[in-house]
């Protein structure tokens, strides 16, 4: 049953996407987008427990293990809630000129291709068909980023293909490398298989898999948005669709960093976790110390939350390189939290935007007194990505923040506190200000669109639940998880 589930689940956002072709009636479009991804949803948590029984599953090229489930659940979990936050998205984009009734069909489409392009990095075993997939993402989300077909969408979208496509080319030297001292050892591994590759990891020529390993830091790393490498994300989360700006961000670098994690454990086992712990800390603080000016230097609603996506994928990063259990596990449930926490923040900004006709946090001003429940929802998700407790991000950079003190990380530390503070200070002054205040008089404001409030609802509930306790089921995920990362 497992084994067939690995081949299932990339067809079904396939076939979904295919089935959009067939209607041109919105409603229909709709309730397919909706089914497709529930449908995704329910065959993954299927998936889960037959893990969660009896381990690791593996058929062909596709294998998922305790840590590929992480990033599965968070992608199908956001997937769902972005269909569900499109239904009235998509009204209201038809209805303003954003969206053309002849192009709905296209753009449901490319969401579920950029799905499953996205499922396939998340259960490829061979690292060459993770290349691939992660290469696939960039077509299919390059087309989205530029949907909307005006000049600074088709700007963002031609930086975002020449930058990542560059940058993923490094991820392949360093693939390659890994390959060749994996099949350099006698009785050579004989194939690209990560599983396979670990067990003789140990082994394998140390000099050529920390050259491999650093190419893979910078191009899994400029997919996932680590500085230096960041330069197209900001651009590509502004300029796209808001459903779209959600799951690049929530899921999409993270995907790139599942692509670093698996690297990582063969680097660590060949030439020890200190080369790794370094390189990863170099990579995570420059991301945070980076992102920090643009934050407080910020206008545009969306590039901001673009930059906070740079610092907390540099917080991930730093979690890996404290390393051990503890650094380990914060770093992957900071995967989650992050996902999920700005996925609702793009969805709280898509409100004010579509309010307001505007991204300039200058002109929103009074979303309260405008769009109250989108308001609130989206202080939530700013106090959250400021690390408020008891909000889930403030849990797992605690965990980050103790992983670092109990290796002895002061000076890292020490710059990680220093930028938090800072960052937590700039988020909260863009974020009151346009909540509080008197609205211009050109603010829309009809009531609020019943299942955007639903997907927010859900991720929300999601985002608070993880700051006041870790379910043990989901607990024990991410303590097999890091199990499978640290050994």
């Amino acid at each position: 049953m497992a084994e067939t589930l690995l081949w299932v689940l990339p067809l079904v956002p396939a076939v979904t996407a295919l089935l959009m072709f067939t209607t041109r009636d919105r409603r229909i479009l709709s309730a397919i987008d909706v089914g497709g991804s529930a449908i995704l949803l329910a065959l993954a948590l299927v998936l889960a427990g037959e893990v969660a029984t009896g381990g690791p599953r593996a058929l062909g090229i596709l294998r998922i293990d305790d840590l590929g489930l992480v990033f599965l659940l968070l992608l199908v979990v956001l997937t769902l809630a972005v269909s569900i936050y499109t239904v009235g998205w998509l009204k209201q984009a038809l209805a303003v000129g954003n969206m053309k009734a002849e192009s709905m069909r296209s753009y449901f489409a490319l969401v579920h291709a950029f799905v499953a392009t996205m499922v396939v990095t998340v259960l490829a075993d061979n690292l060459g068909v993770l290349w691939i997939a992660m290469e696939g993402t960039t077509i299919t989300s390059a087309m989205l980023v530029g949907y909307h077909g005006h000049q600074h969408g088709l700007e963002a979208a031609w930086k975002y293909i020449i930058v990542t496509t560059i940058g993923i080319s490094f991820g392949l030297f360093g693939t390659v490398l890994v390959y060749a001292a994996a099949a350099a050892i006698p009785g050579g591994v004989g194939s690209m298989s990560w599983s396979a590759i670990m067990k003789v990891a140990p082994g394998l020529d140390p000099s050529i898999v920390r050259i491999g390993f650093i190419f893979v830091m910078v191009g899994y790393g400029t997919k996932a948005g680590l500085a230096p490498m960041h330069l197209w994300l900001p651009d590509a989360h502004s300029q796209a669709p808001t459903p779209v700006s959600a799951l690049l961000s929530g899921v999409l670098i993270k995907c790139a960093l599942l692509g670093i994690i698996r690297f990582q454990t063969i680097a660590a086992a060949a030439c020890g976790p200190a080369f790794t712990s370094l390189v990863l800390l170099v990579f995570g603080l420059t991301s945070v110390v980076v992102a920090t000016p643009f934050i407080l230097a910020q206008r545009d609603i969306k590039r901001l939350l673009g930059y906070h996506s740079v610092e907390h994928v540099g917080i991930v990063v730093l979690g890996l390189g404290f390393g051990g259990p503890v650094g380990t596990y914060g770093a992957l449930l900071h995967v989650v939290n992050h996902g999920v926490t700005k996925a609702l923040a793009f969805f709280g900004a898509g409100t004010a935007i579509a309010r307001y006709g505007s991204r300039d946090m200058r002109v929103i001003r009074g979303l309260f007194a405008v769009a109250p429940i989108g308001a609130t929802f989206l202080m939530l998700a700013a106090l959250s990505l400021a690390g408020v407790p008891p909000f889930s991000i403030f849990v797992s950079e605690l965990l980050v923040l103790r992983a670092g003190i109990g290796h002895g990380q002061w000076v890292a530390i020490g710059i990680f506190l220093a930028m938090v503070a800072v960052i937590f200070a700039g988020i909260l002054h863009h974020v009151g200000a346009m909540a509080f205040g008197r609205p211009p008089a050109a603010a829309g404001r009809e009531p609020e669109a019943w299942s955007p409030l639903l997907a927010m609802l859900l991720l929300a509930a999601i985002m608070i639940l993880l700051g006041i306790t870790i379910p043990a089921s989901f607990d024990g995920l991410l303590r097999r998880a890091t199990g499978v990362i640290v050994g």
